[in-house]
């Protein structure tokens, strides 16, 4: 396992860390300076509707209560006040002159109050741009909608808000009045003129420009900082990582010794289990045979104790002189037909004893001899008889007699025995009858035979086929199923018989297991597709 090392891993940490934080930056300042003319602009707007409503109420104040006062005091209001003794400015006066005073003292800033109504010795000089014209119009129109626009003016930003002047009762009484006012009919909130405010907002652009720096340096220094802190905790994790990297190969290295030593373990336990599944086949085929034994010497004792009775009667006849004709007759048959009696039990057995002697023989050994299929399957399947013989179990074979060969008959049985074996343990449903075929014949090269073994059970699912030949897999393993009978079927074929196992099957169609077999083993491999499609 490779080790780790601290700068790679700090490396990898940090820089998406940095890029992320990076490309936040980016976005906060591109953020920032989309809006920032916006909010420039709104906060323009804001300030001239303060100041607006300053003047706004500094009029009003100043007409209700310093103009109104200064008239009962006997002091004069009129827009001369500055070359007239006791004279005080008129409101309007005031507001303009209080403009001037504002502009002079922060350029670009003005106040201005504009009418279409202009007092004579104003018209002449009252000139209105077309802000200053539409904003007099709507405003007529729309009182309380104030009206702004922003502009550039000799290098300048400009914010220009303009609010309607309206009437107010001392107002109106001061213009009806007077003979020089351009109109007598004013009543209480007309609209009498605009009152202008302009606010520069350049340096609020420049305060907002600082403040966005300001903020990307913060942003940069909480990058740095975090970037500081995301370094130390990163070769600290990073460190402690490469403690745990090393544990975990000392562990490593432990656990695959003990898993090796296990393995070790397995595989000889799996040799000797596939070394001792033969001879516990075996074992159960001499109980099957011995159980098979039994009728034929069971019938042979009791005939030759029948007629031991027989014989002692007759000799006691003999003796006392008693003997008649006809109870020699009688003995005679009975005699007769207890040896033909005798004679069918004991051939029987002799069968039996010479079929298992030779697959007794066979399968205990790896003896190689020529012999003909026909005969060892039919040897086979006589001494595995009694293992299915209480079960609705039939089985059929189509084996031409003369295919010969020359191999190894041991194991070959053995593989019949487990199949016919496997047939009856999974494919023989409750209640039903299961049909076994076995059927062989030679290929079109001369060289191989196909050997089929085939039932109608219960078959396999696609999922239990594809580990049916598994070591220990089994779906009866709380039944006594090991799991090997088809394992050694197939190391058998292919490793001693030098063959080729197919399966196939579906559920509740049977399975057929197909066997390639050279006549003569090892002889050549006979596992092409193209044979076992024929």
């Amino acid at each position: 396992m490779p080790r780790i090392r601290l700068d790679t891993v700090t490396r990898k940490m940090l820089l998406p860390l940095v890029l992320a934080s990076i490309a936040m930056l980016l976005v906060v300042l591109a953020i920032l300076v989309h809006v920032r003319g916006h909010v420039v602009e709104t906060a323009g707007v804001a300030t001239a509707k303060v100041v607006a409503s300053q003047v706004v109420n500094l009029r009003q104040f100043y007409t209700g209560e310093i103009a109104s006062r200064a008239a009962l005091a006997g002091m004069r209001v009129d827009f001369d006040f500055d070359h007239a003794k006791n004279t005080l400015p008129l409101p309007a006066t005031l507001v303009k002159a209080l403009g001037k005073s504002i502009e002079h003292d922060y350029p670009g800033m003005s106040i201005r109050l504009y009418s279409d109504y202009p007092f004579p010795n104003r018209a002449a000089s009252e000139t209105y741009d077309n802000f200053e014209k539409q904003s007099l119009a709507a405003l007529r129109v729309s009182p309380g909608q104030d009206q702004f626009m922003i502009e550039s003016r000799d290098g300048q930003r400009l914010v220009r808000l303009a609010v309607a002047d309206r009437m107010q009762a001392a107002c109106v009484a001061c213009h009806n009045a007077r003979l020089d006012s351009p109109r007598r009919d004013w009543k209480v909130g007309d609209v009498r003129g605009v009152i202008e405010i302009t606010v520069p907002v350049d340096q609020m652009e420049s305060n907002m420009d600082r403040g966005i720096w300001q903020v990307g340096l913060v942003v940069l220094a909480g990058i740095f900082a975090i970037g500081s802190v995301a370094t130390y905790a990163t070769r600290r994790a990073a460190r402690a990582l490469q403690d745990l990297n090393s544990q975990l190969e000392n562990r490593v290295e432990v656990r695959t010794t003990d898993l090796s030593y296990a393995n070790s373990n397995l595989h000889q336990a799996l040799h000797q289990i596939e070394r001792s599944e033969p001879l516990a086949a075996l074992g159960s085929l001499i109980a099957g045979v011995a159980h098979e034994l039994s009728t034929p010497m069971g019938n042979a004792m009791m005939v030759a104790s029948t007629m031991k009775e027989k014989v002692d009667k007759l000799n006691e006849a003999m003796t006392g002189n008693t003997l008649r004709k006809a109870q020699l007759v009688a003995f005679v048959e009975e005699a007769t037909q207890a040896c033909d009696l005798l004679t069918r039990n004991m051939q029987r057995a002799s069968e039996l004893v010479a079929d298992f002697k030779q697959v007794t023989a066979d399968q205990a050994s790896l003896r190689r001899r020529a012999f003909k299929l026909a005969d060892l399957v039919a040897e086979t399947l006589r001494t595995i008889a009694p293992s299915y013989k209480h079960h609705p179990v039939s089985i059929s074979t189509d084996i031409p007699a003369d295919i010969e060969l020359d191999s190894y008959p041991g194991p070959l049985e053995q593989v019949i025995t487990n199949l016919i074996t496997n047939a009856v343990l999974h494919g023989l449903g409750a209640g039903t009858a299961l049909t076994v075929s076995i059927a062989a014949k030679i290929m079109p090269d001369s060289t191989c035979v196909k050997l089929s073994v085939s039932d109608d059970g219960q078959g396999m699912s696609a999922e239990v086929a594809a580990q049916a030949f598994q070591p220990f897999f089994t779906t009866r393993l709380n039944t006594g199923g090991t799991g090997l009978g088809l394992h050694l079927v197939r190391k058998l074929v292919m490793d001693t018989l030098g063959g080729h196992l197919t399966l196939q099957t579906q559920p509740g169609q049977g399975a057929c297991f197909e066997i390639l077999l050279p006549l003569v083993a090892p002889g050549p491999h006979c596992a092409d597709d193209d044979k076992l499609a024929q």
